[in-house]
């Protein structure tokens, strides 16, 4: 269905359905595991949210490289992707975009073994969740925190 939207944006002449079709596309070949093709098709969705300057497309695609990255084990390419994208949710005032990106930094700092500014980022993201209503979230990333403590203990 997605390839469809791509389709009928480029017959309509309807780039943000491209974008978001293209973007869409991207995380289900993550979710197949299928990274490179994944990573081609966030690229492509960024690339128009570029030329539209949809601050809030470019910030979402950033993120979602980010977590291919780090998915990858290039942890380098995933934090400077994560926080470029938490660059331009700050300068949207996107709370959860923000959350989200503080999480996501967080599991990048665990991987690298740094448990204490993972326990910073999962902290931040933990409060913006708290206090934009989302329980759920920060419930999620207050588990994150209490496995982190007790790998420690």
């Amino acid at each position: 269905m997605y390839r469809r939207v791509v389709e009928l944006g480029e017959l309509a002449n309807e780039v943000t359905w491209r974008a978001v079709g293209y973007g869409n596309l991207g995380l289900i070949y993550q979710t197949r595991g299928e990274l490179d093709r994944a990573e081609e098709m966030l690229k492509k969705s960024l690339s128009i949210y570029e030329q539209l300057g949809s601050k809030e497309g470019i910030a979402n695609q950033y993120g979602n490289l980010g977590v291919i990255y780090q998915t990858q084990g290039d942890l380098d390419r995933a934090e400077e992707m994560l926080k470029k994208s938490l660059s331009i949710y700050e300068q949207l005032g996107s709370k959860e975009g923000m959350a989200n990106q503080y999480g996501n930094l967080g599991s990048v700092y665990k991987d690298r073994g740094d448990k204490s500014k993972a326990r910073e980022y999962w902290t931040q993201s933990r409060d913006l969740f708290a206090e934009i209503g989302m329980p759920h979230m920060a419930e999620k990333v207050q588990g994150w925190i209490d496995e982190l403590q007790d790998a420690v203990d």
